[in-house]
């Protein structure tokens, strides 16, 4: 998503608009889009649903109560830090190998002696 936005400044009319084609003007309309002048300066299409949204996420957003918080430690607990590699995951993961390499020791240990 987008992380600018500007506020709605006011409602063009679109006969006066001359950089959009009279085609997309009429297409626009037909769909109940209306043109909108935003605040860094570039015109918008919206429906009514639109601009009611673009103006009240730029307003909810400044008024919210609901603040990240930060979560605070208890005292100077220390906590052991677990690794989730260990050698029971080692052993569970590769045991097959294991065992292939252990068979392949005892095969050649018989050859040798």
């Amino acid at each position: 998503m987008k992380k600018k936005r500007f506020l709605i400044v006011e409602e063009l009319d679109p006969a006066s608009l001359t950089d959009v084609p009279e085609l997309q003007k009429k297409h626009y309309e037909q769909l109940g889009y209306r043109p909108y002048r935003m605040g860094n300066g570039k015109v918008k299409w919206l429906t009514e649903v639109g601009k009611a949204y673009t103006e009240s996420r730029g307003v909810s957003r400044r008024k919210s109560s609901l603040k990240k918080v930060p979560q605070t430690s208890y005292g100077n607990v220390k906590r052991k830090r677990r690794y989730r590699r260990n050698f029971g995951t080692f052993l569970a993961e590769y045991w097959p190998f294991i065992v292939m390499a252990i068979i392949i020791l005892i095969v050649l240990y018989i050859y040798m002696r």
